[in-house]
């Protein structure tokens, strides 16, 4: 038998960050905000980052001119994570308690309109990149100099499906 693999546990609060400190070789966060990420980061000995715990956060990303059109995209994509009880709480303890009471009353109204509205750009801006391929560089960058130290891009696209977001992340960075 040789080495095990690395355990790299999804983690969301703080419980769960201690639980991946206690147990793992990575915490990997879905969608969290970069506001809240000091945070999380301080629940983190900085012996076990010294030796290699690797921070990582999935984060939705459109590649576009348009702004607006490239967060409508994202919208879209989180409205399923909003709709989760356990991603709220996050949101909620990450700062953006009025946007995720109005989105809940949205869900449980079933008023879409609602709900797209009570998604901020500044809560959106926050857990997402959007924008221009400029834009979502700088972006991945504030990332990096927030503590994370493997972002996970998942790309969607505006005018294709997942083979055309693909394409414009490698073109941002030709």
């Amino acid at each position: 038998m040789g080495d095990l693999p690395p355990i790299d546990l999804a983690t969301q609060r703080d419980k769960k960050v201690d639980l991946s400190v206690e147990v793992g070789d990575a915490a990997v966060w879905a969608n969290a905000t970069r506001s809240r990420m000091a945070h999380s980061l301080s629940l983190v000995p900085t012996e076990r980052l010294a030796d290699g715990f690797r921070i990582g956060n999935m984060i939705p990303t459109v590649i576009d001119d348009d702004l607006e059109a490239a967060r409508a995209r994202n919208r879209a994509t989180l409205k399923g994570y909003v709709a989760l009880p356990n991603y709220r709480n996050y949101w909620i303890d990450a700062g953006y308690a009025d946007e995720m009471h109005a989105a809940k009353a949205a869900l449980d109204a079933k008023d879409d309109a609602a709900l797209t509205a009570a998604m901020s750009d500044t809560w959106l801006d926050d857990c997402t990149l959007s924008g221009p391929a400029g834009r979502v560089r700088d972006g991945i960058e504030a990332w990096f100099d927030a503590g994370v130290s493997d972002p996970i891009i998942v790309p969607s696209s505006t005018s294709g499906g997942q083979a055309k977001a693909v394409e414009e992340l490698f073109d941002a960075y030709a």
